[in-house]
């Protein structure tokens, strides 16, 4: 059995199952979910049972018990990693590895994970495609949604259906500007956006209806203002089902998107061909970008600014 500790958002949670899932099938056994992380966690929660994942709906429903025997696991790694940190800094030996317990040694694909045996715990981010690239496919189904958008979202869904040429522009902020997270995301701001969307048309040939996603409207009104009114649609999508705004931006024909896993996997889950996706170099905030490799985050095609 392959187990994966969920933590983080939506967007965090659904690169963990994808690495996760991806081993499993790789095996042929089950794959259990550890949902300890967020047990303390006030503000996340457990968001895949949205999403038509097997094991998401099978604890739900309460027909199987998906979290399998590693109650803690979350808590148990993060301190083996805090105290490897400082043995490192204080230049000895880190702590023996489990066998069994993978922890994701950096931020770039590690080839290692292909090796790992049909007993392993997973612990971390996975946050490139060249993890779960086998079965893309089949994510792309397990990832839609398990009900149907509801009030304003479906007028925005019908919207974008009827655009000649749809595309979503996700501009975040919320929790990215708390001291601490600024200092290790960082934000992008106009520069980018003004110079993804110039390349974006240049790509795509014709000037697009760009329907807005933020969690901050003010923030993106600001960072849009060189774009025409006419051409700008708000998407003022329910805090609280974030699902909901990562389907509508899937619906899009193309992507313009912010360092954020949840408009990258909106962006990733339009399967269309021809799509372009625009995404920023400045993934995280220039000093933390200096010691992380970020090339296996972006998918082949997807253009870097």
């Amino acid at each position: 059995m392959i187990t994966v500790s969920l933590i983080g958002g939506l967007g965090n949670q659904m690169f963990q199952y994808a690495a996760g899932k991806a081993l499993a099938e790789r095996h042929s056994v089950r794959l259990a979910l550890d949902l300890s992380g967020f047990h303390n966690d006030p503000l996340r929660s457990f968001l895949l049972d949205r999403l038509l994942v097997p094991e998401a709906i099978a604890t739900t429903e309460g027909t199987a018990d998906t979290r399998g025997k590693a109650k803690g696991n979350f808590e148990r790694v993060k301190w083996k990693g805090r105290i490897d940190r400082l043995l490192r800094r204080a230049g000895l030996p880190q702590m023996v590895q489990s066998p069994h317990e993978y922890r994701e040694p950096h931020f770039h694909y590690d080839p290692v994970f292909e090796g790992l045996s049909s007993h392993t715990t997973l612990f971390g981010y996975f946050q490139t495609e060249r993890y779960f690239a086998p079965i893309a496919e089949q994510l792309r189904g397990w990832f839609s949604l398990r009900e149907p958008v509801v009030d304003g979202a479906s007028e925005i869904l019908a919207r974008i259906e009827a655009s000649r040429l749809p595309v979503s522009v996700h501009v975040r902020r919320g929790d990215y500007l708390n001291p601490g997270t600024a200092e290790f995301h960082g934000i992008v701001g106009e520069p980018y956006y003004r110079e993804a969307l110039g390349r974006l048309e240049q790509a795509i040939g014709g000037e697009a209806e760009l329907f807005v996603f933020s969690d901050d409207p003010a923030a993106a009104e600001s960072v849009l203002n060189f774009v025409p009114k006419s051409r700008l649609v708000h998407v003022r999508g329910a805090p609280e089902r974030p699902w909901e705004d990562m389907a509508l931006m899937a619906r899009c024909r193309h992507h313009v998107i912010a360092n954020s896993s949840f408009s990258w996997w909106g962006a990733w889950l339009n399967g269309g061909e021809g799509k372009q996706v625009i995404a920023p170099r400045q993934w995280f905030a220039p000093a933390e970008l200096k010691n992380l490799n970020t090339t296996d985050l972006y998918p082949a095609g997807w253009i870097v600014v």
